[in-house]
């Protein structure tokens, strides 16, 4: 039993070369394989990635726009905010000046009110003094004691 495991030992197999062969053949196909799917890989990011940087360079542009647009649209609003602070002042001013002219007007108003209230006075006392001395000129040529009743008296004989 020695010689035969001597035998076996001694003796190299022929199957051996080839297997390993046809295993590194193996071992090298699916490296290149690997390599193929990286490759493809890298190609299909790369031009995923272009068009990534494609999109993103649009849009860093239209945010530079919307940047842009949103300063001229401040200094808009701030013209505008200039505009109506003069308009508003110039209200103001206006408002002002019809108060100091309607206050003025209102104080002419009970100037002329007093002034008529007097006149009213004066004309109502006048008025008044005169009724009572028709009245008593009246009374007087009832009573016939005045220059009519004298003239009645020399027309008129006697009664």
């Amino acid at each position: 039993m020695m010689t035969l495991a001597l035998l076996q030992v001694g003796t190299s197999a022929d199957w051996v070369g080839p297997t390993m062969a046809i295993s590194l053949a193996v071992i090298a196909l699916a490296i290149l394989g690997m390599a193929i799917a990286v490759g493809v890989a890298a190609l299909r990011l790369a031009g995923q990635a272009g068009k990534i940087g494609t999109l993103v360079d649009s849009l860093q542009e239209d945010a530079g726009q919307a940047i842009i647009a949103l300063r001229r649209l401040t200094e808009q609003g701030q013209d505008l905010m200039v505009v109506v602070r003069q308009e508003v002042g110039a209200f103001a001013q206006t408002s002002r000046q019809v108060r100091r002219k309607l206050v003025r007007g209102v104080d002419r108003v009970e100037g002329k009110l007093a002034d008529l209230e007097t006149l009213y006075d004066v004309v109502h006392d006048e008025v008044e003094g005169t009724a009572l001395d028709v009245a008593a000129a009246l009374r007087s040529v009832r009573r016939g004691n005045g220059m009519l009743g004298r003239v009645r008296q020399m027309l008129v004989p006697g009664r």
